[in-house]
């Protein structure tokens, strides 16, 4: 096995191959994010799943009215701290202050970067846009929030996956699609994990990277465990986190179901992927 399916680099190991993923990622981390899930009062949750906690070096989104003056994305790393006159800073529970980096501000959708060294507890987040006094509200920190971005960029469905096939005969790789889309919903494509190959799935999310050891990283498909080759950060836009699974032969047939995830104990959202 190559080490790009074992460690972070393994985006960049096959970037040729997955430019229209990475493009995809990148509008997922500053547009569509949580799009599906507005909130009527101003609130911080985790970008990929929506529950109200976040991680260190997470990828988080703001939801309030007219928290934004208008629409402007981020389209270069490092990203910055001023994004269309807004600006964000962190008070976590050691009462450490921090600027917040921004993906992503519309009028009632900010997306941002949680900032590393973030102390776990209750931390409060203040929004700057030059249009009135800041607005505050709070967020939970924990060292670990997993969550799995997914096709439709609301938490739930098919995740927003790659699946590599290797062929054993000659070691080459082929990128597979997990999930295809439509103007109206995305829907699971299934993986063949057939003789003659092996295949392995790799999840993006956020919140995952703090985990205590990579043996405290379980997930399961079905029911079934699925091996863990590694759990941390992507490596390529701030926050994002990668696992990588492998899929066993004996998954064959097993047709779309629920893929859970636990890291140090905290179940992430839970996703759907199909196997031929």
């Amino acid at each position: 096995m190559s080490a790009g399916l074992v460690s972070r680099r393994s985006f960049e190991d096959y970037v040729g191959l997955r430019q229209g993923v990475l493009a995809a990622s990148w509008m997922v981390l500053s547009v569509a994010v949580g799009t599906a899930h507005p909130h009527k009062t101003l609130t911080v949750v985790n970008a990929a799943s929506d529950a109200a906690v976040a991680a260190p070096a997470s990828v988080a989104s703001a939801y309030g009215t007219g928290i934004g003056a208008s629409t402007a994305i981020a389209l270069n790393v490092p990203l910055p701290t001023t994004l269309s006159g807004v600006s964000m800073e962190i008070i976590d529970a050691a009462n450490v202050s921090q600027a917040i980096s921004l993906f992503y501000v519309s009028p009632n959708q900010i997306n941002f970067v949680v900032p590393d060294g973030a102390a776990p507890g209750t931390a409060t987040i203040n929004i700057t846009n030059g249009s009135g006094a800041p607005v505050s509200t709070t967020v939970e920190i924990a060292n670990v929030a997993p969550g799995l971005f997914t096709a439709n960029s609301a938490g739930t469905g098919v995740a927003a996956a790659i699946a590599i096939r290797r062929a054993i005969a000659t070691q080459t790789d082929t990128t597979v699609p997990v999930f295809q889309c439509n103007a109206h919903a995305c829907f699971s494509v299934p993986i063949d994990v057939g003789d003659g190959a092996q295949a392995f799935l790799e999840l993006y999310g956020t919140g995952i990277r703090g985990r205590s050891s990579l043996a405290n990283v379980t997930a399961t498909l079905g029911g079934m465990n699925l091996p863990v080759l590694f759990a941390g950060p992507q490596g390529q836009f701030p926050g994002l986190d990668q696992v990588n699974l492998q899929l066993p032969q004996l998954l064959h047939g097993m047709g779309e179901k629920d893929l859970v995830l636990t890291v140090d104990g905290q179940v992430a959202n839970t996703v759907r992927v199909n196997i031929r």
